[in-house]
C-alpha cells in the first residue's frame, strides 16, 4: 500500500480525491452507499413525457375546465355585443379594472 500524499474534497462535496506517492489519483464517493445518479434514459421521449406530465386531481381539472369555458363564453358574448351595437356604447374594460365583487340588487 502506498502513502497518501494529499486529500481534497470536490466542490459539490460528493467525492473525495486522494493522491498517493505512486502518482495515482483516486476518486472516492464521500458517502459510500450513495448512488451515482446517472440519468441514462432522460432524453427518451416516453421518459420525458412522464417527467413533464403534471397530474391534477379530476375534480380540480374538471372545475378548471368549466371555469375556462365560462370565461371564454363571457369574452365571446362581450365581443358579440360590441360587434352588433353602435360603436362606443359597450366599452372595453380590462380584466384588471373589472370589479371582483359586485352588489346584488
Amino acid at each position: 500500500m502506498q502513502r497518501v500524499v494529499c486529500v481534497k474534497w470536490s466542490l459539490d462535496d460528493r467525492y473525495i480525491l486522494s493522491g498517493s506517492d505512486e502518482m495515482n489519483i483516486r476518486l472516492w464517493k464521500a458517502n459510500a452507499s450513495e448512488k451515482l445518479g446517472m440519468e441514462k434514459f432522460s432524453n427518451h421521449p416516453q421518459v420525458r413525457r412522464i417527467l413533464q406530465h403534471r397530474h391534477v386531481p379530476k375534480a380540480i381539472y374538471s372545475e378548471s375546465k368549466i371555469q375556462k369555458t365560462m370565461r371564454y363564453s363571457r369574452k365571446r358574448k362581450e365581443a358579440n355585443r360590441r360587434a352588433h351595437t353602435k360603436p362606443g356604447t359597450v366599452p372595453h374594460i380590462p380584466e384588471r379594472k373589472k370589479p371582483i365583487v359586485t352588489e346584488e340588487s
